[in-house]
């Protein structure tokens, strides 16, 4: 059986029941000693439950809509290798790929690729891929979970690297924030008040689809609170930590919108 860890990693990142039955199913039946046909039945699992993820992270209508998105005339929707590539880049341009994220997207096809290569021939157990031995039943199933667990990790990475590269912009789009709208604790403490600096700590892409990317990110700003009239004004110079959420269009992911952003500041160390 492979590592529990790995068992584990991959059952927490898989989308619904369905298709963590599917998992305990592909693996249960690995354990069946005295049938024969455990491999063959294991590999028909997992086949089942990676179309399933596939089609689950990446629905047919969402890849087809994006740009880069060509069909196969040898398959009618996506090919498997497409949904992956949904799931990794959304609708994100290869022009945005190359530019600012620094991936050619033909590099991310190509990391794909081995990987689902040997997995369709895993899975397509015939007489002459059949599974002789127990050490080749535990390569199948630790290659099968491998394969899934890329594949997560690779979204995962993406993700990063995106949302590294949208820094500056993010800033951009949290300045405005405190520029255009009135943030209610700031309010609350001060009716009168500038914002200064913005600082990024921590960006992260919560989800990324073919049409937008939605992001969340952490950070400081720096306040002047006003009291006192305005010919006789105090002024208080503080920084307070917050959270903002903003979205922008895929295909042109440092265009925020102000209407879609959201902040709210933690004043809590003011009112200690």
């Amino acid at each position: 059986m492979p590592s529990q860890e790995l068992i584990d990693g991959v059952r927490s990142r898989l989308p619904d029941d369905f298709s963590r039955r599917q998992l305990d199913g592909a693996l249960a039946v690995l354990t069946q000693e005295n049938n024969p046909a455990r491999a063959n039945q294991s590999a028909s699992s997992f086949r089942e439950l990676i179309a399933h993820v596939l089609e689950t992270v990446a629905p047919d209508a969402d890849v087809m809509r994006c740009t880069w998105f060509k069909q196969d005339k040898n398959v009618e929707g996506p090919t498997r290798r497409q949904r992956a590539l949904y799931a990794c880049r959304g609708g994100l341009t290869d022009e945005f790929l190359k530019d600012r994220v620094g991936i050619k997207p033909e590099t991310l096809h190509a990391g794909l690729g081995p990987a689902f290569q040997e997995l369709n021939k895993r899975t397509h157990v015939r007489p002459d891929t059949e599974f002789k031995t127990e050490e080749e039943i535990e390569e199948f199933a630790e290659t099968a979970l491998a394969a899934l667990e890329d594949l997560f990790e690779t979204i995962d990475e993406m993700k990063g690297r995106v949302a590294t590269a949208l820094s500056r912009a993010l800033s951009g789009a949290a300045t405005a924030a405190f520029i255009n709208q009135t943030i209610a604790e700031l309010d609350e403490i001060s009716g009168r008040y500038e914002t200064g600096i913005v600082l990024i700590d921590d960006p992260e892409i919560l989800s990324l689809d073919a049409d937008r990317i939605l992001c969340r990110f952490t950070g400081t700003v720096g306040v002047t609170l006003m009291a006192g009239g305005r010919h006789d004004a105090v002024e208080f110079r503080n920084s307070f930590p917050f959270d903002c959420e903003t979205s922008a269009p895929a295909t042109t992911p440092e265009a925020f919108d102000a209407a879609d952003t959201t902040v709210e500041v933690d004043v809590s160390s003011w009112r200690e």
